[in-house]
């Protein structure tokens, strides 16, 4: 197992103006199971505070989370997901957070592009497991997964908890990958991964501007488990765009190069100020993609 956690100093952080933004602090692990990232995401939750309970209300500070383990038949493989399943008026439902095909013309050519959503079948219900990729899949919290259908990219974004309509900022996002390769950019022949998160911040729009900055899994392996956690001292991010894989489970032929997730942890979801006009995220537009990162890792045995 390896992990990484760094200080992020991002141009685009500048994009409100007057409004100092703390560089965010970035949480990374990778392995072979659920042990190798335990750590990693036990101290992202404890850095964005106490769990909150599933009701639509508002909380000071605390957080939020998503396990997948709890949903019901009627909501999983072969059935579609609900996109908004997780942003309803009442328990255990209302947690702030919608998955989305992403409309930014920026996230991806068309057919890259998610048009749905399903959770993975649990052993009882009779349905193939994991998508029936039971050997590249694992799970982090048992026994459901979560995954886009009909492409490999959507976003993410948050509203209040207490209406489920305001747009709401988060302190930070984490989510946990099974399966996720190292591969090799096309333009730059640098060695990447195929699980990735762009973030966008306050004053931004995830439908049409370039996200703030960008973050990849760590290749955890055939199999293995990954996990990126972004955390701001504010609520700060207002969505983020995912890249989880190349190839959509429901097309695939095998179980290499197919990325799923498990559980999504978030802070508690606050209402988000009013935008920025557009003009306004010009610099941060330029200064997307020059980021320079001061990384700290440490190295262990898987």
């Amino acid at each position: 197992m390896f992990s990484t956690r760094f200080s992020a100093f991002v141009g685009a952080l500048i994009l409100a103006p007057c409004v100092a933004t703390a560089a965010p602090m970035i949480f990374s692990a990778a392995g072979s199971d659920a042990a190798s990232i335990q750590a990693e995401v036990d101290a992202f939750r404890d850095a964005l505070g106490a769990l909150n309970p599933n009701e639509p209300e508002n909380f000071k500070g605390g957080r939020r989370q998503i396990d997948w383990d709890g949903a019901p038949d009627v909501v999983s493989d072969p059935n579609p997901f609900p996109g908004d399943f997780f942003n309803r008026n009442f328990a255990p439902l209302a947690r702030g957070i919608e998955f989305r095909p992403s409309e930014n013309p920026k996230a991806g050519a068309p057919e890259q592009i998610a048009k749905g959503f399903q959770l993975s079948s649990t052993e009882a219900s009779g349905e193939p497991v994991r998508f029936g990729f039971e050997k590249e899949l694992d799970v982090f919290s048992p026994e459901r997964l979560f995954a886009p259908t009909g492409g490999t990219i959507f976003d993410v974004v948050f509203f209040d908890p207490a209406d489920q309509k305001t747009p709401a900022a988060t302190r930070g996002l984490g989510i946990v990958f099974t399966n996720v390769s190292e591969v090799e950019d096309e333009k730059t022949k640098e060695k990447t991964t195929d699980a990735m998160v762009n973030f966008f911040l306050k004053g931004q729009d995830i439908g049409t501007d370039h996200p703030a900055f960008s973050v990849n899994a760590e290749a955890s392996g055939p199999g293995g488990l990954s996990f990126i956690g972004v955390l701001f001292d504010e609520p700060t991010i207002v969505g983020a765009t995912v890249q989880a894989g190349y190839i959509p489970f429901d097309t695939a032929k095998s179980g290499a190069g197919v990325v799923a997730m498990d559980d999504f942890i978030f802070g508690e979801p606050t209402v988000a100020a009013v935008p920025v006009p557009a003009s306004a995220l010009l610099l941060g537009s330029a200064l997307f993609g020059g980021a320079a990162f001061a990384r700290r890792r440490r190295r262990q045995a898987a």
